[in-house]
């Protein structure tokens, strides 16, 4: 990525975005190699474009959830462009950061068809988080 790639980003108005993405597990290497396929996955993206990764040391954590007594944990500093909102809201639901912080620009405009396109993706995330049994909206009857 040039410095110039990344003006051109800008002037175009992509999202310029900061993913903190973790990685935990039983093994130290499928951590990191697991981390590593993520992040190459996010970057063969045709609106994403990856600009900057910072890989933190691998580091054990004891006791990490119920039932495991050690794990590994890295995290990844990922720089990004994402074209639109479309693009992020689908690679925050899809790559799963832990945080996300947008650094510009400042302003956007959205057209209709992408905001139309945003709430389609969502509506199909609840209906496969209903599907899977984890949960979906309730409608009940109105009670008088």
């Amino acid at each position: 990525m040039t410095t110039e790639e990344i003006k051109d980003k800008r002037k175009e108005k992509w999202l310029e975005v900061i993913f903190m993405i973790e990685a935990l597990g039983i093994e130290k290497d499928v951590v990191k190699n697991a981390l590593e396929t993520h992040i190459q996955k996010l970057e063969s993206l045709k609106s994403v474009l990856v600009y900057e990764k910072k890989f933190g040391d691998i580091e054990k954590v004891e006791n990490p959830m119920k039932g495991v007594k050690e794990a590994y944990s890295q995290v990844v500093e990922v720089k990004l462009f994402a074209k639109d909102m479309f693009t992020l809201v689908n690679i925050v639901l899809v790559y799963g950061p832990s945080a996300v912080e947008i650094l510009g620009p400042d302003r956007k405009e959205i057209a209709l068809d992408e905001v139309q396109n945003l709430a389609n993706l969502l509506a199909g995330v609840v209906h496969q988080f209903a599907a899977a049994g984890a949960g979906g909206i309730i409608i009940s009857p109105e009670r008088k």
